[in-house]
């Protein structure tokens, strides 16, 4: 999939992307050592691209 054109992400594409976990990921934002996941709707989450990819860097 082409996450370069999306602005946001599921944590599942978050994962595939950086090759981290769901686990590892979850905990990582509740410490604050990840960027925050932001609420879509009741049940869905997504994360910011360019957050990603800032942490990325």
């Amino acid at each position: 999939m082409d996450y370069q054109k999306r602005n946001l992400l599921s944590i599942k594409e978050v994962s595939n992307l950086i090759g981290i976990s769901i686990s590892t990921i979850k905990r990582e934002v509740e410490k604050g050592k990840f960027p925050p996941k932001h609420k879509l709707s009741t049940q869905r989450v997504g994360f910011l691209k360019y957050e990603i990819d800032q942490w990325i860097e």
